[in-house]
């Protein structure tokens, strides 16, 4: 059974609205006081539980995507896990070392990226994840790198094996302002 590290439980309970926190809360079969950041647990028994609870309460597949989006951001603001990375194209590449730091057992499946450009990557998906929250996690990792946007997400393929993610962004150089700068722009 596949099994997700508790402190991925706990982000998801504190992202959660109080329809969906509620729902999901009742339907684990853990109390939400008793998960601990560093220990493992079933993840049809909880995080999947919060994914298909949020996809109920905030808006179907658009609230699930969106709560997924907020993951890395997350992550990049209260932990050193992703400081390694200048850039979406690196952090994909090591995308499944990140999934497997926080998912494991037999059946927890891969995060692959399976072809690659600098400004594009196409990613297979056999985790038990629901793919809306996956596909806004992939979204979330192209925003917290400045001077990248997201040009286009989808979901190419989806069966009950596997999920296929395409996602391009745009790279141009982080915007510096100089102290020149900001007092030409207040004298207009």
């Amino acid at each position: 059974m596949a099994e997700i590290r508790g402190r991925f439980v706990l982000i998801l309970d504190a992202m959660a609205s109080g329809r969906a926190q509620q729902e999901a809360r009742t339907a684990m079969k853990i109390p939400i006081t008793d998960i601990k950041p560093g220990q493992w647990y079933k993840i049809q028994d909880t995080a999947l539980v919060y994914e298909r609870a949020i996809a109920n309460g905030n808006g179907g597949s658009t609230g699930l995507k969106a709560i997924g989006a907020r993951i890395m951001p997350i992550l990049k603001k209260y932990t050193n896990e992703l400081d390694a990375f200048a850039n979406p194209h690196q952090l994909f590449m090591a995308l499944n070392a990140l999934f497997l730091s926080d998912n494991r057992g037999p059946d927890a499946g891969h995060f692959q990226a399976i072809q690659m450009t600098a400004t594009s990557a196409v990613l297979e998906d056999t985790s038990p994840h629901l793919p809306e929250f996956h596909l806004g996690i992939l979204e979330g990792a192209v925003k917290i790198f400045s001077g990248c946007s997201l040009s286009s997400s989808e979901i190419v393929e989806q069966g009950s094996d596997k999920k296929v993610y395409k996602i391009t962004w745009e790279q141009g150089n982080p915007v510096f302002l100089t102290r020149r700068t900001l007092l030409v722009s207040e004298n207009l």
